[in-house]
């Protein structure tokens, strides 16, 4: 596979760099989910950052085509094999950030990630990490993201109301993010919890799948309405699963377009 290929690569073009002290990998292909369709993504931990060209260090891996920073502050390649890559670069004095996200995000296989670690801090520091994966399960959780529903149900009921419809058409991707949790919750399919859509077909059963597409819609004005009444009914079907307060239940029940 071409992106092992560019793992490989990226390894040694790092064990060779004596600027680069540690290199984080994640997604798919920590998780043996990744195939010829993944990215490959990086955190590369630099000894100093003078003088230092990103751009330059990535096209050793492979020539790219296109090499910018996103909105999320990822320097994202594409690569001139149509592969993606996400990379951020930071210092080692940086390298505490990874313990900024427990409780956050679950975490991949320690060994899998931890690609390259000369001076052992990237080791040292993923020790440090207690919560590898968080419960998303807890009552609290579980009230946040029913009263985060309710709220973007309330202000997709109004869009079409008000008969803007595209702007109704992004609305309703909120409502899906929620139901989705919720979803993955009362099915036990927590995993691939920071893309809630990740992986969907095999998560979770054609009955739960076939309710939510039916949440789906296109621009068409009909088509809105209907995809808005099929999420208040999957919203009602789910609340009642995982036993949502009655005033909840009463809120559901009046947001309607």
């Amino acid at each position: 596979m071409t992106q092992l290929q560019m793992i490989d690569a990226t390894k040694s073009i790092a064990r060779r760099d004596e600027n680069v002290s540690a290199v984080l990998m994640y997604g798919s292909f920590t998780k043996n989910e990744g195939d010829q369709y993944s990215d490959i993504e990086f955190y590369i931990f630099l000894k100093s950052k003078e003088n230092f060209s990103a751009e330059q260090w990535v096209n050793q891996i492979s020539p790219t085509a296109l090499y910018f920073t996103n909105e999320y502050g990822s320097e994202v390649a594409i690569f001139a094999n149509l592969i993606r890559g996400e990379f951020h670069f930071l210092t080692v004095n940086d390298i505490e950030i990874i313990k900024s996200w427990e409780g956050f995000v679950s975490f991949s296989d320690f060994s899998e990630m931890n690609i390259i670690d000369k001076d052992g801090l990237l080791t040292k520091t993923l020790h440090q990490i207690k919560t590898i994966s968080p419960d998303r399960t807890t009552n609290e959780n579980i009230l946040f993201l029913s009263r985060s529903l309710l709220n973007v149900l309330l202000i997709t009921s109004n869009l079409i109301k008000r008969q803007e419809h595209a702007h109704a058409y992004q609305s309703l991707f909120n409502v899906q993010k929620y139901l989705l949790w919720l979803i993955r919750i009362a099915t036990n399919q927590t995993n691939h919890w920071e893309s809630p859509t990740k992986r969907l077909e095999k998560d979770i059963d054609q009955d739960w799948y076939s309710a939510f597409r039916l949440t789906t819609s296109d621009l068409d004005a009909d088509n809105l309405r209907a995809a808005f009444q099929h999420a208040s009914d999957l919203s009602k079907k789910l609340f009642d699963a995982l036993s949502i307060p009655a005033d909840l239940k009463r809120l559901l029940n009046q947001i309607g377009y």
